[in-house]
């Protein structure tokens, strides 16, 4: 199959008919049949549903015998640990940082990732997706008004849902109903469920964070589906997860490490009207960011912002400065909670004129220069105003 090239579409939106979201299904399918050696991309500081898609989809590819490399710019949380072990009892090369020896690839595999410039990439990937014989194929749910496309036209399976790995585990229903190409393909074994209902129940939070009926119905579906298939495919008498409550709990421990610099971030908790915040200065994040490692930090900052959320009622916002040795930004996390769905956090992007942004409806991340921000205290009391008169607007 002849790369198609860019969409030359910068906004992602849905998938209009059924009919396109086939013939994508398709035109992944025959890639995957006629591509030999993959390599598989999510965004930077990876969450559940990055990690998950990553293993779901190396998981697919090793059903065809491909050769698959996942990338990775740094360790990931230890919570994750259970599914780079499925990956190494696969087989599934996962590279740290470079991509050492591992120099060819006929198809790249995005996901999860709502634009080009998040991609986890070093020069060596530049170098890659900017070569119009490799094929890029792209898998994501992020619908903001910012997000971009990075595979290529036709290629693209972006599209309302609660996870990038629900809509992993549509194309697998998809490819199991076509018994009559995969007779001998088993698309549901243990380990696959395993990895996608990972990402389904992480990235929705067990499904408290969704908002619309469309939303509810189709991950109560997904849902449903791969746990009984965990269910069924788990020995009884292992210590293996069988549930996906047992997923769920896994995904939400912290260690040590992390309990403490959890306590550390919540004790700076302020609180206003409709959001429960957080704000560290120059000083305290300099002092963060050389206690931990930065993939911790992002990590136990999200599940701030979640406990901030769900602490309040409403939202919760975390805002802290960059490591110095990585960027001149000033990151905001805001979280809305279970109990606060009438408003898509991706508008607050666009009330307050975002541009370096993005995520989905309960959950949005942005950044701002340093030097675009002089007293950080008054700057976050200015976003927490801005964000409440958006949000409790009805007309917003």
């Amino acid at each position: 199959m002849k790369n198609q090239g860019k969409t030359g579409i910068k906004s992602k939106g849905e998938i209009k008919t059924v009919a396109e979201k086939n013939r994508i299904v398709n035109t992944i399918r025959d890639t995957i049949l006629e591509r030999d050696t993959f390599l598989l991309l999510g965004h930077k500081d990876p969450d559940t549903d990055c990690i998950a898609s990553l293993v779901a989809f190396a998981l697919l590819l090793n059903k065809f015998n491909k050769e698959v490399t996942i990338y990775l710019a740094s360790a990931v949380m230890a919570q994750f640990s259970y599914l780079l072990a499925i990956c190494k009892y696969n087989g599934i090369s996962v590279v740290y940082g470079k991509l050492g020896s591992v120099k060819s690839f006929s198809s790249v595999i995005i996901l999860d990732t709502p634009k080009p410039d998040m991609i986890a990439r070093n020069d060596e990937i530049i170098s890659l997706m900017d070569d119009p014989r490799i094929c890029k194929i792209e898998i994501d749910h992020h619908l903001a008004a910012d997000s971009e496309y990075a595979g290529d036209s036709g290629c693209c399976l972006v599209d309302e849902a609660s996870s990038t790995c629900e809509l992993i585990g549509y194309l697998l229903l998809k490819l199991s109903y076509q018994k009559e190409r995969f007779t001998k393909i088993d698309f549901f074994t243990r380990n696959l469920a395993l990895a996608v209902l990972t990402g389904i129940v992480g990235d929705s939070q067990m499904g408290r964070y969704l908002k619309t009926s469309r939303e509810k119905f189709y991950y109560r579906i997904f849902s449903e589906i791969f746990d009984q298939l965990l269910v069924e495919k788990t020995d009884k008498n292992s210590k293996n997860l069988s549930s996906m409550e047992a997923v769920f709990d896994v995904i939400q421990n912290f260690s040590v490490q992390e309990k403490h610099c959890f306590d550390g971030i919540m004790a700076l908790k302020n609180t206003s009207r409709s959001i429960h915040y957080i704000c560290m200065d120059r000083e305290k994040s300099a002092e963060f960011f050389k206690t931990y490692e930065v993939e911790l930090i992002i990590n136990v900052s999200k599940a701030a912002a979640d406990t901030l959320a769900e602490d309040c009622g409403k939202l919760g916002l975390v805002v802290y400065y960059d490591d110095p040795s990585l960027s001149g930004f000033v990151q905001f996390r805001l979280r809305r909670s279970a109990k606060f769905l009438h408003t898509d956090l991706r508008t607050v992007l666009t009330g307050l004129n975002i541009e370096n942004g993005g995520g989905h409806p309960g959950a949005i991340g942005f950044r701002v220069k340093k030097e675009d921000i002089q007293d950080i205290e008054a700057y976050t009391m200015d976003i927490v105003k801005q964000i409440e008169a958006l949000v409790e607007d009805p007309a917003a």
